[in-house]
């Protein structure tokens, strides 16, 4: 598994690109989505990935076996989102984690990582805490969290391609 990331641009560029480094295909391959909207390569199936974006940065999770990544900007919302959004369990450790906006983005990137990890979606999901037997990363940085989910150890790092943050 391999996450790419940079500022962000437009997504069949950013796509485009991550093929072209990654598996040296170019030009993007026929793209096709599920009835949830998740993209895939009909042509290609053993290249498994996932795409989020935020205001200013974009993501892109890449593996031979299914994936799904999320990028969230922090940003104030509703006082009542947190308990409205999360399960009961998600909810306790939003709260053993300070309750605050960050605590809430850390795991709402993981749900949403595990619902484009699933293909079903966040409305098919909703009341649900992601399973422990995935494996999941983190990642954050200046005003934002992300999150992957997968069936192999995640990355360390985001591999950024130039204009993105280090």
């Amino acid at each position: 598994m391999k996450i790419y990331g940079a500022k962000k641009c437009p997504t069949r560029d950013f796509l485009e690109r991550v093929i072209k480094t990654e598996y040296g295909i170019s030009p993007l391959p026929e793209l096709e989505w599920t009835e949830q909207g998740k993209p895939f390569f009909p042509a290609l199936p053993h290249i498994q990935f996932s795409i989020s974006h935020s205001k200013s940065l974009i993501l892109c999770a890449l593996s031979d076996r299914p994936v799904g990544v999320d990028i969230e900007d922090i940003r104030p919302r509703r006082d009542s989102l947190p308990a409205y959004a999360l399960t009961k369990p998600e909810f306790a450790q939003y709260q053993d984690w300070g309750g605050d906006w960050s605590a809430f983005y850390a795991l709402w990137t993981r749900k949403e990582a595990w619902c484009k990890y699933t293909a079903q979606g966040l409305k098919a999901l909703w009341g649900q805490t992601p399973p422990e037997d995935l494996h999941y990363g983190t990642y954050a940085g200046e005003g934002w969290k992300a999150a992957v989910c997968g069936e192999e150890e995640p990355p360390a790092e985001i591999l950024w391609l130039e204009g993105g943050p280090l």
